[in-house]
């Protein structure tokens, strides 16, 4: 009975120390499991972000550095220093043979509303920022063969010998631009949109009267291109070319400005000048409840800790 009991004593001890390595075993394997989810790929999956002076940026060239032509002699850039167009000489070589003998004026008061032109060399006295403006000259070949011309719109302040092309872009210190018009949309909800960037001018609306016997020619109404398309008069004829023009916020109120066509460049023959001058700034209108400020000095340069220098 002692023997028997021995022995199953002994099975036991026999079961418990097989029992206890396979339990390790398990232990082991769980727990290198537990590791794998949560191994290398995952203990370096966030990335380290870059310092400031390791940034990089796309290898592109800068728009101060990298003028974009807009017209000839013209150059544009979307940078702070936008340069000006190209000043012209006012003693430019002549064109022969191709008179301009009157200019047309008018305001553009907005779409459906029928343009208004001034009397024919009448001058525009009272114009405004923001205000779109058409000129309009007479272009006319005295002479006994056919010239062609790229009619160009240019311009100076009163007092200056030098004209400066009319740009197509809204350009940083540059008084006007050549511009679109806006037209109705005629389309069943209303409203408007831009219109062509040139449409002809039929000879019935030509507006600077007859050139004595000469032949009239269909004009052009440029709204966006200077110098704008080219023209071929024939020997003893005339059209009229017209451009709209936007007075920026860099035109200067009570200040004049000069207008003349040219053929690229190169004067025409008997040049005439259109004149537009601004009128006084608008008045300032206050709604209820505000109030005319008033001039105060400017602030005093402080020191790091605020107090003025």
């Amino acid at each position: 009975m002692k023997c028997k009991k021995n022995d199953m004593v002994r099975r036991v001890r026999v079961r418990a120390v097989v029992a206890y390595p396979a339990v390790s075993t398990a232990l082991v394997v769980s727990f290198a499991l537990a590791l794998a989810s949560f191994g290398p790929s995952q203990a370096f999956a966030l990335t380290v972000p870059p310092s400031p002076t390791a940034r990089t940026t796309p290898s592109t060239t800068s728009s101060t550095t990298a003028p974009v032509t807009t017209t000839p002699g013209t150059t544009t850039s979307t940078g702070v220093g936008t340069p000006r167009p190209t000043a012209i000489s006012s003693a430019s070589v002549s064109t022969p043979g191709v008179p301009v003998d009157h200019h047309v004026l008018a305001r553009v008061e907005g779409p459906g509303v029928a343009t208004r032109y001034l009397a024919v060399d009448a001058p525009i006295t009272d114009a405004s920022q923001f205000q779109s403006i058409r000129v309009r000259f007479k272009l006319h070949n005295a002479g006994i063969v056919p010239i062609t011309a790229a009619p160009q719109l240019e311009y100076r302040p009163v007092g200056s010998t030098l004209y400066t092309v009319v740009p197509e872009a809204l350009l940083r210190g540059i008084p006007f631009r050549v511009d679109r018009e806006w037209v109705p949309s005629l389309t069943p909800g209303g409203g408007t949109k831009q219109g062509p960037l040139g449409e002809d001018i039929a000879v019935a609306k030509l507006l600077t009267g007859s050139q004595g016997g000469s032949l009239a020619m269909v004009g052009h109404h440029s709204m966006g291109a200077n110098p704008d398309q080219a023209v071929t008069l024939p020997s003893d004829s005339y059209t009229e070319q017209e451009f709209t023009v936007l007075v920026t916020a860099d035109a200067k109120y009570l200040s004049t400005y000069e207008f003349r066509i040219t053929n690229g460049r190169n004067l025409l023959a008997g040049t005439q000048v259109a004149t537009v001058r601004l009128g006084a700034p608008p008045a300032l209108k206050l709604s209820p409840g505000q109030h005319k400020g008033v001039a105060v000095p400017a602030p005093k340069p402080a020191r790091g800790n605020g107090v003025a220098k």
